[in-house]
């Protein structure tokens, strides 16, 4: 059986490396041969490419100008988070407080606390993922969430109610 595995993993190897070497000839036609169809197509897929790639270069200026703007306009930080979710939403970036399903918590939040990140946790800055792709731009920082202390005695009390219960023990000596 072992032998019949390594013919077919040798036979699998070898129709891959035809069909790279297939690929190679076609791209040295169409660099030798300019006037093929498939060199016509390779060179409008590239131009295509090219005038979308100067598009995407003078989308980003423009947006680096209007954060230069909106930065030199601004009095304040708070001034600016209006602005900046809103070129988060034109961008198409989303902030994620919690792992979505499915997802390991390691590839959303980076733990800060050391002391790993099974069970809740405390996201201590949001994870920026890419909303048409679903893949993380920048990981969150997050640690594990402190427990809730449970007490079976009484609730501690305020300065506030310290008072008055010594307030009530004080009338109640001087009415004795």
């Amino acid at each position: 059986m072992a032998r019949a595995d390594d013919i077919l993993q040798d036979l699998q190897d070898r129709i891959k490396g035809l069909e790279q070497q297939a690929e190679l000839i076609k791209t040295v036609l169409i660099v030798k041969e300019p006037n093929t169809v498939h060199a016509s197509e390779a060179y409008e897929g590239l131009r295509k490419q090219v005038v979308a790639a100067a598009a995407e270069r003078r989308s980003h200026l423009a947006q680096l100008v209007a954060m230069s703007v909106a930065v030199s306009r601004a009095t304040s930080v708070a001034d600016l988070v209006p602005q900046v979710r809103e070129w988060l939403d034109q961008a198409g970036v989303v902030a994620l407080v919690d792992v979505p399903p499915g997802s390991d918590i390691s590839h959303v939040f980076e733990d800060v606390g050391g002391e790993g990140l099974s069970g809740p946790i405390e996201v201590v800055e949001p994870a920026y993922v890419d909303a048409q792709t679903s893949s993380v731009i920048r990981l969150g920082r997050a640690r594990q969430a402190q427990a809730v202390a449970s007490s079976v005695g009484p609730a501690p009390s305020s300065p506030a109610e310290d008072s008055v219960v010594e307030d009530s023990q004080d009338q109640e000596d001087h009415t004795a």
